[in-house]
């Protein structure tokens, strides 16, 4: 028999009833509907760059091509549609171009007049053998950022230094020209016998240098850890940081003033980490992890045996998606993995360069009740917050990925043969959401009645947890408005929640709440649009105000927050 989830409610009765304004018309909370509270503080935790709120244009070759499929057919130009929708999305950073396949490709092969090569760019063959055009290269992605005002990171080939494939000065040396490419300018003096790549860049038609600023040496290297351990035995530690040495000092003769992003958190780095944090520490701007969870679900357990994952109700299935993270005592979204404990305690930075809500069903027989790409959105959401909690250090966090129609964990669908309409995908739509929509500061933030339920089943990467909120909210604020980000994880109920913010003197008389909402199904039935999900606003009054004790009187706004939903309640400052 299958144990469905248990809900904890602490019901608070309502003095009287009360209205909030939900979609434009007047609804009634009626008396005794339980009631969320929460409480924003002015005391800030810790500071939010927007920059976690970043995305990663891969440009794959197997499975998915990624940008190379927004474009128009046979040019270098991205689809009109696709790039109206980049520009809604306000991204701060974008990382490009891998991903794996960076690792095992020359870098040249994305720039035009190559020396001793054809004038045009060949396609490429990535790790697995597939081949991908290379249409959308640097100078395309260097002014798309430009355009749209987003950083840009780089990444370089560090496999071929690493596992020598290449003696590691020449491999260095080839990381550099990278630099020299982008960013030296022309006429500039170049180390050694460097060719002149800032020529070259001119001759294909900018002069400027882009002055990137990040540049990430190597993707995923713990990949190739288990082959380095065996290459150099008990000095591989000291043979990473020495290879990361020679790229840092060859790219820096370049250009000193760029921000290095190692990768050195995931897989079997055991004891490589701390040798290149005490090596090269202060060379080094962040240390990169990825997120992705919970991959292949292949099987389901509950209570270590396994169930028909057929017989799961939708709402259990739900539940589980929506516990991807780590959570706190209070069922909160958090991130408690060994990099980011690593990082508080030496004192560093951290970049999540890839990451995502990234899993799928594999099963065989009878299908399970639920699969929908909106539950992987709200899903990333708790991401999102988790990433904000620890944003003390974590600085940089890239979604993966932009642009794609394939692999599903995409931010815009776009169509390779330019015949349909690119839509939204529900886990970037949730990130530009936030981006649109947050504060640079994390406040403190009092609540209770927080309604939870506890989660049984083990699904891939996603563990059982005694509490997950149904409720996760958090504050955050800027100069000219205070921000209350909540998402409500529940399956089927709208709840209500009561926002007090009497700490702040002289807020407008009327809030701005957005919500991002969706429907299950993937495939749209008739009258649907293709995308899934969809922003509203509103304007919500607040309550009248209530004087206890001649206390000063609270300030508190009543809200519903729709089932399946993520909301942000905008208080504006005057």
């Amino acid at each position: 028999m299958l144990l469905t989830h248990r809900i904890k409610f602490y019901p608070t009765v309502f003095a009287a009833v009360c209205l909030v304004f939900c979609f434009g018309q007047v609804a009634i909370v009626t008396a005794g509907a339980v009631d969320a509270s929460f409480s924003i503080k002015k005391e800030v935790i810790h500071r939010i760059d927007p920059r976690i709120f970043g995305q990663f244009m891969e440009r794959p070759s197997w499975g998915e091509i990624g940008v190379e499929g927004g474009l128009v057919p046979g040019t270098r130009k991205l689809q009109p549609g696709v790039l109206k929708m980049l520009e809604e999305m306000e991204i701060p950073i974008i990382r490009f171009p891998g991903g794996t396949d960076v690792d095992f490709m020359d870098w040249r092969d994305m720039v035009d007049n190559v020396p001793g090569r054809a004038a045009q760019r060949p396609v490429s063959t990535g790790h697995k053998g597939h081949k991908v055009t290379n249409n959308f290269g640097y100078d395309e992605f260097l002014e798309l950022c430009e355009h749209l005002g987003a950083e840009a990171i780089v990444v370089v080939n560090f496999r071929d230094g690493l596992l020598r494939k290449k003696s590691l000065k020449e491999a260095a040396d080839h990381a550099a020209a990278l630099v020299a490419y982008c960013n030296a300018p022309v006429g500039a003096k170049l180390p050694g016998r460097m060719y002149d790549w800032p020529s070259l860049r001119a001759k294909n038609g900018r002069a400027r240098p882009y002055k990137v600023k990040y540049f990430q040496i190597g993707n995923e290297t713990w990949a190739f850890v288990k082959q380095l351990r065996k290459m150099e035995s008990d000095a591989a530690p000291r043979f990473y940081a020495k290879c990361l040495a020679a790229y840092i000092e060859a790219m820096r003769s370049v250009d000193p003033s760029i921000e290095i992003i190692v990768d050195a958190q995931n897989g079997d780095m055991s004891g490589i980490v701390d040798q290149v944090h005490k090596q090269l520490g202060d060379k080094i701007s962040y240390f990169a992890t990825h997120f992705y969870s919970p991959w292949n679900i292949t099987k389901v357990l509950k209570n270590g045996r396994q169930v028909p994952a057929h017989e799961i109700p939708a709402e259990d299935i739900w539940n589980a998606w929506m516990a991807v993270t780590r959570f706190d005592e209070e069922g909160r979204s958090i991130l408690n993995h060994s990099g980011i404990q690593a990082a508080r305690r030496n004192g560093y930075k951290v970049g999540v360069t890839e990451w995502n809500w990234n899993g799928w069903w594999r099963l065989s027989g009878s299908q399970s009740a639920l699969s929908s790409s909106y539950a992987k959105g709200l899903g990333a959401a708790g991401y999102l917050h988790a990433f904000m909690r620890a944003a003390d250090v974590i600085e940089i966090g890239c979604q993966s990925m932009l642009v794609g129609n394939s692999w599903g964990i995409h931010a815009i669908w776009a169509d390779a043969k330019g015949k349909t309409p690119p839509h939204y995908m529900p886990t970037g739509q949730m990130t530009m959401f936030y981006s649109n929509h947050h504060g640079n500061k994390l406040l403190a933030l009092d609540s209770s009645n927080v309604p939870t339920y506890e989660q049984p089943y083990q699904m891939g990467g996603i563990r059982p947890n005694v509490k997950v909120a149904y409720i996760d909210a958090l504050a955050t604020a800027d100069e000219k408005r205070i921000y209350f980000h909540a998402i409500n994880r529940s399956f089927e109920k709208s709840l209500n929640v009561t926002v007090d913010v009497s700490a702040f003197d002289s807020l407008e008389d009327s809030a701005v709440h957005h919500v991002l909402e969706g429907r299950l199904n993937d495939a749209p039935k008739p009258g649907e649009p293709r995308q899934i999900g969809r922003i509203s606003q509103r304007r919500v009054g607040f309550s009248p105000p209530i004087n206890v004790g001649g206390a000063s009187p609270t300030l508190q706004l009543k809200v519903t927050l729709p089932q399946r939903s993520v909301s942000c309640i905008e208080f504006t400052r005057k």
